[in-house]
């Protein structure tokens, strides 16, 4: 019998960071597919849900099995308009949802530091990163290949265990996401 590969396929907000990042994770764990994280036309919160759920959908057409199949839909606060509305439409879903309050580079700055400080905007922790870690930064950097280089060894992700951990309450009958700052890409992306 043969080998099933994974269907894996990280449906992104962003157009650069995200996926560059999470394609340069996959690769480090040796999972190379074509396309595996893109932005796809409608990249707000609702679109990349929709996406996401179109893609699980493909998958089970190509008659993958459902335990080889890893759907995520990443997106962010970022003052988008939808954010519970995505979360609503894959509550019930086998789709993975990576949110990062107040947007990615949240995430970026947990490789950094244990940052507890909040944040108004991503212009705010952009400014913060340039400023106190990495002068250099830029959103269509290559970031994951960029910190695996400058920090192996000791290249981890403890900083976002520790913003996993009683910072995000959802309400989604209210529609209504209180969060000062939060990443779920830590618990994804060790999945």
């Amino acid at each position: 019998m043969s080998q099933i590969d994974p269907f894996v396929r990280l449906i992104c907000e962003g157009d650069k960071t995200e996926p560059n990042y999470l394609i340069g994770y996959l690769r480090d764990l040796g999972l190379r597919q074509p396309g595996i994280a893109y932005k796809p036309k409608d990249n707000s919160p609702r679109g990349v849900a929709r996406e996401a759920k179109l893609k699980y959908q493909e998958a089970l057409s190509l008659k993958i099995p459902r335990d080889k199949i890893f759907i995520a839909a990443v997106f962010d606060r970022d003052n988008h308009a939808g954010v519970s509305d995505a979360f609503e439409m894959l509550r019930e879903s086998p789709i993975m949802v990576a949110f990062s309050n107040i947007c990615f580079e949240f995430w970026i700055l947990l490789h950094f530091e244990r940052a507890t400080r909040p944040f108004s905007n991503c212009e705010e922790v952009i400014g913060f990163i340039h400023k106190s870690h990495d002068p250099n930064y830029g959103k269509s950097n290559d970031h994951y290949s960029d910190f695996a280089r400058k920090y192996r060894p000791r290249f981890q992700m403890p900083n976002g265990s520790m913003i996993n951990t009683g910072n995000m309450i959802i309400n989604l009958s209210g529609k209504k996401i209180h969060s000062p700052r939060y990443t779920s890409l830590c618990k994804r992306l060790k999945r």
